[in-house]
C-alpha cells in the first residue's frame, strides 16, 4: 500500500530520534561528579608517587655534591699534602670581621678558581670585597631539597665541616676547628691523613644542616625544631657521654629562647658560606642527626650543632676517604659520636675548657 502520510512526519520521526540520541550520549549530574571524583582518587594516588620520585631525584643530586666536595678535599690534599684548615685565619684576627673557612679553600678544586681569586683571604667573611663576592652562591654547595632559599647579601650551604665530638668535652678532635684557641681550646690546623686514625672510611668531612630562618629575624614566628638554635643554659654535668647527651636530648626546645647576637635573634645557620665558624659552616657529632642544636654558657664556640637534613629519616654525609653515606637519624648515638671523631671515642672530662684539640 502506498504511504500518504505527509513528508514531515519522516521529519519529525528523525529529529526525535536524534534528540534522544543525544540525550542518551550526555552524562547526568552524578555521572560526571563520579567521574571527577575518580579522578581526585587517581591525583591523590599518584601524587606521593610523583613527589617521592623528585625527592629521590633531589637526594640523589645531594649526594653527588658531597662526592664533588670530597674529591675536591682529595685533590687539596694531593696538592698540599693536607686538608684543608676550618680556617684560613683566626677568627677577628686583625680587627677583621670573621674568617674565611674550608668552602673558600677549596674553590680551585670545584671549577671556581675564578670565586677564590676575587676574596682576599687576608681579610674575615663580613669585610669587603669577600661579603659582595660571596654572594655568589656556587650551587654544588647547597642541597636541592634546601627549602629556605633566603636572598641576603650572601650567600649560603648546607654543606658543614664535621668539629669533632663537641669541644667542650673534648676540644677539636675532629677534622676541622679553629687555627688559633678559641674558649680555652687548643687550635688544629689542617690535619694530615695520618692523623685520622680511625680510617678515612670511618670518619666524616661534611655533612647536612638546614639553613637558618633569616628571613624572620624578628623572631615573632614561630620557632623550628631544626634550622633554630635554642640556649640551654649551663652546660650539662655527667661522667659519660650518654649523661650529658641525654640532658640534651630531654630538653624541650618549645620553652627554650633563640640566642640573640646584636639585638637581633640569630637564625643564621649556614650564612654566610665563606665563613668557618661553629655557628655557620661547621657541626658536630654529640647528638645523632636531625637533633636540635644548643648553646651552652652563651659560648658560641661550644655549640651542639647537629646535622640535619630535608630528606625523611636521613641525612647525606661524605667520608674523609671521599665515598658518600645515607645516615639514618636512628644510628646508634655512640657509633655517630665515633664517625665524627679521629681517634675513636672522646675520653670524657666535664664539659669545659682544655681538649685534646
Amino acid at each position: 500500500m502506498t504511504d500518504y502520510s505527509p513528508p514531515h512526519c519522516h521529519k519529525q520521526n528523525f529529529q526525535t530520534s536524534q534528540l534522544a540520541s543525544k540525550a542518551k550520549s550526555a552524562f547526568t549530574l552524578v555521572e560526571l561528579l563520579v567521574v571527577i571524583a575518580i579522578i581526585g582518587i587517581l591525583v591523590a594516588l599518584l601524587l606521593p608517587a610523583v613527589q617521592s620520585a623528585r625527592e629521590a631525584a633531589r637526594r640523589s643530586s645531594c649526594q653527588n655534591n658531597l662526592k664533588q666536595l670530597g674529591l675536591a678535599l682529595h685533590n687539596y690534599e694531593s696538592a698540599h699534602k693536607r686538608f684543608p684548615a676550618g680556617q684560613a685565619m683566626g677568627f677577628g684576627v686583625n680587627g677583621n670581621q670573621g674568617c674565611l673557612g674550608t668552602l673558600p679553600m677549596i674553590l680551585p678544586f670545584i671549577e671556581e678558581s675564578n670565586l677564590q681569586d676575587a676574596l682576599d683571604f687576608s681579610k674575615g667573611s663580613y669585610d669587603q670585597p669577600n661579603y659582595t663576592v660571596t654572594a655568589t652562591q656556587p650551587e654544588i654547595i647547597v642541597c636541592p631539597s634546601e627549602q629556605r632559599q633566603v636572598n641576603l647579601e650572601a650567600g649560603w650551604t648546607n654543606y658543614h665541616a664535621n668539629a669533632g665530638s663537641w669541644s667542650a668535652i673534648a676540644g677539636w678532635d675532629g677534622v676541622f676547628g679553629p687555627i688559633i684557641e678559641e674558649a680555652g681550646h687548643r687550635p688544629l690546623q689542617g690535619i694530615k691523613l695520618a692523623r685520622i686514625l680511625d680510617g678515612t672510611s670511618n670518619t666524616v668531612a661534611l655533612s647536612e644542616v638546614r639553613n637558618g630562618k633569616a628571613s624572620e629575624l624578628s623572631g615573632s614566628d614561630q620557632k623550628d625544631e631544626l634550622t633554630d638554635c635554642f640556649d640551654f643554659g649551663s652546660a650539662p654535668s655527667g661522667n659519660n657521654l650518654a649523661t650529658v647527651r641525654a640532658a640534651f636530648m630531654n630538653k624541650d626546645w618549645r620553652n627554650a629562647s633563640i640566642p640573640t647576637y646584636a639585638g637581633d635573634f640569630w637564625r643564621l645557620r649556614g650564612h654566610p658560606w665563606s665563613e668557618g665558624t661553629m655557628w655557620r659552616t661547621w657541626y658536630n657529632h654529640l647528638l645523632p642527626p636531625g637533633s636540635v642544636c644548643w648553646r651552652t654558657d652563651n659560648e658560641w664556640w661550644e655549640l651542639v650543632s647537629p646535622a640535619s637534613s630535608y630528606h625523611r629519616g636521613v641525612i647525606n654525609s661524605v667520608m674523609c676517604d671521599g665515598s658518600v653515606q645515607s645516615v639514618s637519624e636512628d644510628i646508634d648515638p655512640d657509633v655517630w659520636t665515633n664517625l665524627g671523631t679521629r681517634d675513636g671515642l672522646p675520653e670524657f672530662r666535664s664539659a669545659g675548657g682544655g681538649g685534646r684539640g
